[in-house]
């Protein structure tokens, strides 16, 4: 904490004690002396957070001297030797421990700010960890007195630059250890782009991306679905430091369901984990989906396409008006899903796209006006889950709203009026929101429903810019405001305040039994990174508890318990390792050994964790940016520590609230 805002608080909460004291308390004998041990404590408080650097004295050389060693998964590389960078490290790292320095393990299991590790304990450990983040453990280090700090890694190391300044704020030396040899080539499949749901007997688009570094002139991956063989590709060998890619595309004669398709290359290299990515297409899924049609350019379909995948565990397919009966299928990010390749997305007509519209579980139509209105009125005329965006009064009037001409200005979220979405947004909305622009007036006698209000330039009247209206089995919601991605463009309170509503809008429209709208329970992603704890969503059982059963690929059972869901609906397992796992949820029955026997099964499926991981793709750091030069030595009684690694700050705060405490009880004060 700076200087300044440290001295500031400090006289605020004296200020504020001093009148506790002097103005609300009974006078009693030896309040002054009261009041100055609270000062006292406050000022302990303070001067942690504070945290400068003391004079201390010198402590023994073997205290000085640390050694940290990276346990990431990059560690676990060939090294142009062909052996394992990890059993060279461990050696170098035990004989530095020996020789009196202590020794740091981080990037793995102990990742974050390290943990200390006896030499004889090396050999239980396994390089693990997904990030080099060793900047966190230099700073333990040298707060714990290190004047010299010796790194033993293979210099993939993502935060040099944190761990450059860690160690020049704290005044401590670092070396990398010159012994660990320079890794091997290694090729990695970066990226595998492929669509989440898929129509059997359509071709299924894809496209395979490589980095790394190769000694040939070209490489080959073999793309295999449900592990049997479908395509060999064969790429030109990226140079250093770059990506190559090539485009595929399978037959349309996949079978309905889940499929696994996966990307290997062929040849082996120095990390075999990163040469194989994986994903999952639902072919001719059971849930229709949901469908987002844009009859207008606009940046709200690219922020509300994943927001909708994630939160509803559906596929979810996005389409944009290029002509008068054109229509592009989205290329997104892999959240976005449809049949769109990476190279030149396919387009469709009006009929084709009429067709999916009338299967689809929910329609979102954006920037709809009065071509878009009789779109709608053909193809969801059906439709008992919409989400209608309009331009004009023409669109509202498709959502069975009527509003007059889109007003200019800015217009701030204000209020959540009572609906079915409040208990999820809150009542208020506090400041900080990006404005949204174009609201849609309601017509007069037009009223009810409205879920969002928004003022203009803050002040003005509140208008409903959302509208939400049931109809028997019917649900629309009609968003009368154009703006929202901006929330979602700002990072903090609007990305949550964006995902949030749409999260809450999107439950409200699928609520209900008539809806086929796929799972209850559903993992945020079906290819989950490797090493971390596996995250799960759920439609209905918010605030209960259900039994979840996961099997892996030879149908062990790896998972099976019951879970709590919060009130938001999320949960999350314990990490698994790489692999093929389906999954089973259902009501917990503690009296029913299987969920899948248990009536009302709420979801099964198939999920992947993957072996991927970037560490072994990343380039070396040369050691001088690692090292940030040598620090000048001190004498002896110019030794420094920060002030929160010394024990005394604590003591004196601890002996000054017993002081108060005690004081406090003998003059009759509470």
């Amino acid at each position: 904490m700076p200087l300044l805002p440290a001295v500031a608080l400090l006289v605020l909460a004296g200020g504020f004690s001093a009148w506790v004291y002097y103005r609300r308390e009974f006078a009693v004998r030896g309040r002054g002396l009261l009041l100055a041990a609270r000062l006292l404590a406050l000022t302990g408080v303070l001067a942690v957070l504070w945290n400068p650097n003391v004079p201390a004295e010198a402590r023994r050389a073997v205290s000085e001297r640390f050694v940290i060693l990276d346990a990431s998964a990059s560690m676990a590389a060939l090294d142009t030797a062909g052996q394992p960078a990890w059993t060279g490290a461990v050696a170098r790292a035990r004989t530095l421990a020996r020789e009196g320095a202590r020794l740091l393990v981080t990037g793995g299991a102990s990742s974050g700010a390290g943990r200390t590790v006896h030499p004889d304990s090396l050999a239980r450990l396994s390089p693990d960890g997904h990030e080099s983040a060793l900047a966190p453990a230099v700073g333990t280090a040298a707060e714990a007195g290190a004047r010299e700090i010796i790194l033993v890694t293979d210099r993939r190391v993502a935060d040099p630059v944190a761990l450059a300044t860690a160690a020049l704020r704290l005044g401590a030396r670092v070396e990398v250890d010159s012994t660990v040899p320079p890794p091997g080539l290694n090729l990695g499949v970066s990226r595998l782009v492929l669509p989440a749901a898929a129509d059997s007997g359509r071709a299924l688009r894809g496209a395979v991306h490589v980095e790394g570094r190769a000694p040939g002139d070209s490489v080959e991956v073999v793309v295999a679905v449900d592990g049997r063989r479908a395509q060999l590709l064969r790429l030109p060998a990226p140079g250093d430091g770059e990506t190559t890619s090539a485009p595929f595309v399978l037959p349309g004669s996949l079978a309905p369901g889940p499929r696994r398709v996966s990307a290997r290359l062929t040849a082996p290299d120095a990390y075999a984990p990163d040469d194989q990515r994986v994903r999952i297409v639902h072919v001719d899924a059971q849930q229709a989906g949901i469908v987002l049609v844009s009859f207008a350019p606009d940046w709200e379909p690219r922020f509300l396409l994943p927001v909708l995948r994630q939160v509803t565990g559906m596929p979810v397919r996005g389409y944009l008006r290029v002509g008068a009966d054109s229509f592009q299928a989205m290329a997104g990010d892999g959240a976005a899903s449809g049949e769109a390749g990476p190279f030149g997305p396919p387009t469709v007509d009006g009929a084709e796209l009429e067709r999916r519209v009338d299967q689809a579980a929910a329609v979102v139509a954006m920037g709809v006006d009065g071509p878009g209105r009789a779109f709608l009125d053909r193809a969801a005329s059906r439709a008992t889950r919409l989400a209608v965006f309009p331009v004009d009064g023409d669109g509202a009037a498709a959502g069975g709203v009527a509003a007059g001409d889109p007003q200019g200005g800015e217009w701030y979220a204000s209020d959540v009026p009572p609906s079915p979405i409040s208990a999820e947004m809150g009542q208020v909305l506090y400041g900080g929101l990006p404005p949204l622009s174009g609201a849609l007036a309601l017509a007069d006698g037009d009223a009810g429903g409205g879920a969002l209000n928004a003022r203009l330039g803050g002040t003005g009247e509140p208008r409903p810019v959302l509208v939400l209206r049931s109809e028997g089995e019917r649900r629309v919601a009609v968003v009368l405001a154009r703006g929202f991605w901006r929330w979602a463009f700002r990072d903090g309170e609007p990305r949550d305040r964006y995902r949030r509503l749409w999260g809450a809008v999107g439950g409200w429209l699928l609520a209900g039994e008539s809806v086929a709208a796929g799972p209850d329970v559903f993992p945020e992603t079906l290819e989950a990174p490797p090493g971390r704890p596996v995250r799960w969503r759920t439609r209905g059982p918010e605030g209960r508890e259900l039994r979840l059963s996961v099997t892996d690929s030879t149908g062990a059972v790896v998972l099976d318990s019951t879970w709590a869901v919060s009130a938001t609906g999320a949960f999350a397992t314990p990490a698994l390792p790489p692999g093929p796992y389906r999954w089973t949820a259902g009501p917990a029955e503690p009296s029913d050994p299987d969920p899948a026997a248990a009536t009302g099964v709420a979801a099964t499926g198939l999920f992947e964790v993957e072996s991927f991981t970037r560490e072994a793709l990343r380039r070396p750091v040369e050691a001088a940016q690692l090292a940030p030069g040598p620090v000048a030595p001190r004498a002896s009684s110019q030794h420094v520590r920060p002030l929160r690694t010394l024990p005394w700050p604590y003591l004196v705060v601890l002996a000054a609230l017993c002081t108060e405490w005690a004081g406090r009880r003998r003059a009759g004060l509470r």
